[in-house]
């Protein structure tokens, strides 16, 4: 399944609907070849912008999901078609729940060791078709490294889902992700301090949320030149095209 993409400062963007996602995660957990999934964020990129490495991760990655507003605006800014802006929690949340579905495998790596067995327990429950075939904490050393990559790929899963205390995040996922088998491979930010109660579900960015975002972005002086300088690199893309 080919969705559409479109460019955002030269980062690719994933035009993917709700109803499309199903589909898509069963293609890339398919085609036996190992896929990344990256979640991209204002922040993202921006960073991409000066951090030649993050760029070609992202320009590598097999599917961009925007969780942020400032791609929809730069979309509207730039005449392009506008992607849908899915909220991280719920879209790994919706990956699970396909790979349960096909009764497919998941690795989970990363946050602490209480964490992420907390984790490992509720998704037990809540997804009981869904194998589980290792879980390792983030805070691994560099000699553990070797291991913990050794395991991965022993075990095989469907998914490599990880998050916080991974050295490098989405970075570490791009420079290994050769040696891993075919699969999905995925960043998750917080999702184990979620999956194990440590901190709450993210609300949609709309409504209050963003009117909060925008009044931050006045109150905080880097925040502001940040979007103001998005704005300026977004006009010179517009006048260049």
């Amino acid at each position: 399944m080919n969705n559409k993409r479109i460019s955002i400062l030269n980062i690719p963007i994933d035009i993917l609907r709700e109803d499309e996602i199903e589909q898509k995660i069963l293609s890339l957990s398919e085609s036996g070849e190992n896929n990344q999934i990256c979640f991209i964020t204002f922040k993202d990129i921006m960073r991409a912008q000066f951090k030649k490495e993050l760029k070609l991760c992202f320009s590598k990655s097999d599917l961009n999901i925007p969780i942020t507003v400032a791609a929809g605006f730069a979309a509207s800014w730039l005449k392009k078609d506008k992607p849908y802006i899915h909220n991280a929690f719920t879209f790994v949340i919706r990956l699970l729940g396909v790979l349960e579905k096909y009764q497919k495998s998941v690795y989970i790596l990363g946050s602490r060791k209480k964490n992420i067995l907390l984790s490992e327990k509720n998704l037990r429950t809540s997804f009981p078709g869904l194998q589980i075939v290792g879980r390792y904490a983030g805070s691994f050393s560099n000699q553990e490294e070797m291991n913990v990559i050794t395991a991965i790929k022993k075990s095989s899963p469907t998914l490599l889902l990880t998050g916080k205390g991974l050295k490098g995040n989405n970075l570490w996922l791009f420079r290994n992700r050769n040696t891993f088998n075919p699969g999905i491979i995925m960043w998750g930010r917080s999702c184990f301090e979620i999956f194990s109660g440590k901190k709450q579900k993210p609300k949609e960015m709309k409504g209050l949320k963003l009117f909060m975002e925008f009044v931050l972005s006045i109150i905080l002086p880097w925040k502001l030149l940040s979007y103001f300088l998005f704005f300026i690199l977004l006009t010179v893309e517009k006048i260049r095209k």
